[in-house]
């Protein structure tokens, strides 16, 4: 009951930020990530790794913007059938350096709530875990980057670097990434 209410609570406070700051604002932009996990497991067909993730955002002044975001991964082992999905909700905030320019440096930092969940094969490689289970757990991440924009501006790419202090996908607590973005 207490993810529920954190996750309303973190809704409502986000919606009523983003509807006090887009009152004449017309820098907004939506946000899209979905590729597979490129790594060794890839390339050899062991499993199947997604990345996705959603996010909206709102410039509130000049420098900042922000808004929520819905990540996530999903695994699946080719060989073994075991699956594990993580679900994250949470939101961001953004300083731009030049906020005008079509490249522009910029930091990021995202806190949210993550829901686990697994169900692993016991014949498998997975040892000491639990075959079947979940949990929920509050963590975030800050993130140096850089956004390029197009000619127009109607459309921008964000590569940036994620560190938190939980691990990501790579197993590391650190991880580049990337998102597509349309902004109007």
């Amino acid at each position: 009951m207490k993810i529920v209410c954190r996750i309303l609570l973190g809704f409502f406070l986000t919606g009523y930020c983003l509807t006090l700051s887009s009152q004449g604002s017309n820098n907004q932009s939506l946000g899209l990530q979905l590729n597979p996990y490129l790594d060794e497991g890839f390339f050899n067909r062991s499993f199947i790794m997604p990345v996705y993730a959603l996010r909206y955002s709102v410039g509130i002044k000049e420098h900042f913007t922000l808004g929520p975001e819905f990540s996530g991964t999903a695994f699946k082992s080719k060989s073994t059938g075991s699956t594990s999905n993580t679900l994250r909700i949470g939101g961001f905030v953004r300083y731009s350096l030049l906020p005008e320019a079509r490249i522009r440096p910029f930091a990021e930092l995202s806190p949210y709530l993550a829901y686990y969940s697994w169900n692993y094969n016991p014949d498998g490689y997975f040892v000491n875990i639990e075959p079947k289970g979940n949990k929920s757990y509050f963590s975030g991440y800050i993130a140096p980057g850089i956004s390029l924009y197009s000619k127009s501006k109607k459309f921008s790419v964000d590569l940036l670097y994620k560190f938190s202090d939980r691990k990501f996908i790579n197993g590391k607590q650190a991880v580049f990434s990337y998102r597509l973005n349309y902004n109007f």
